[in-house]
């Protein structure tokens, strides 16, 4: 879960383009129907991050084949688009879940539901396809009334830590849960949210199998800190040096930075124990 910086890009001049690469009759339905996205672009920036509360604008069958058909099939001013969106070095690692890279654009509210949005590039998030199927056409969560996931150019995660990594240590295996819990004084709302983007993109168990892997790469430089002296401490501050520098970079709840910190504050794993990541397989 990561916040990133919306690109700067002008998306009436997009639109346009896009637009004037069309052939009649699409081009003259989206001419007829400009106005009104262009309007609705506005309204998606005033309102955001509550993107949810939207109006959706009214269109006839035709036009909302046209705006669908500007995403869908690639033209040169797309492409650029597309360009533009994935070009950050920030936007190159999924931010809806932080582990995979980013492969394909999200449409934060569907293109299916709301296609005056499909081209915009603030309701166009980088993201990596695990994600970007997991989070379907969902948008608002009925029961809750809470979106369901964050939206990566609009919500802050969090400063303080709420995502928690159990760990438990045996000869031949690590055993880690990944969880998360409510800190103290954020809004119920917006603890809601956090659980359920947590929940709907199986953080929690991608997290483990990549804290696993990433364990298993930093083996052999463990074994080394502790050396023939036995130095827990040595492993300890290793690990929280680590942990501290990704805090700095990516959050508080970053899954490296949680893992390294609890396993920072681990006695046991520090003293040895960290010989069970040996095992993994």
């Amino acid at each position: 879960m990561i916040h990133i910086t919306r690109p700067t890009i002008n998306d009436a001049n997009v639109l346009n383009a896009i637009l004037n690469s069309k052939r009649d009759p699409r081009r003259g339905h989206l001419l007829t129907i400009r106005a009104a996205v262009l309007t609705a672009y506005r309204e998606y920036v005033a309102a955001a991050p509550g993107v949810d509360t939207l109006t959706s604008v009214e269109m006839s069958a035709d036009q909302r084949e046209a705006l669908i058909h500007c995403f869908d099939v690639e033209t040169a001013p797309l492409a650029h688009l597309r360009g533009l969106l994935f070009s950050p070095v920030a936007a190159s690692r999924c931010p809806f879940c932080g582990l995979s890279e980013s492969s394909t654009l999200d449409h934060y509210l569907p293109k299916e539901d709301q296609p005056e949005f499909a081209v915009f590039s603030a309701n166009l998030v980088p993201c990596c396809a695990p994600c970007n199927t997991r989070k379907g056409r969902l948008v608002v969560d009925e029961a809750t009334h809470v979106r369901f996931f964050l939206h990566p150019y609009f919500d802050n995660v969090p400063e303080t830590r709420f995502v928690r990594l159990e760990t438990a240590l045996a000869p031949n295996s690590i055993r880690l849960r990944y969880h998360i819990s409510r800190p103290p004084g954020l809004a119920r709302a917006a603890f809601l949210q956090l659980a359920s983007h947590f929940n709907r993109l199986s953080l929690a168990d991608r997290y483990r199998i990549m804290s696993l892997d990433d364990l298993r790469g930093r083996y052999r430089a463990l074994e080394r800190l502790y050396g023939a002296s036995q130095n827990a401490a040595h492993v300890a501050a290793a690990l929280e040096n680590e942990a501290h520098s990704l805090a700095e970079e990516y959050g508080l709840n970053h899954w490296r930075s949680v893992l390294y910190s609890t396993l920072a504050e681990n006695l046991e794993f520090c003293d040895g124990g960290f010989t069970a990541i040996a095992a993994v397989n």
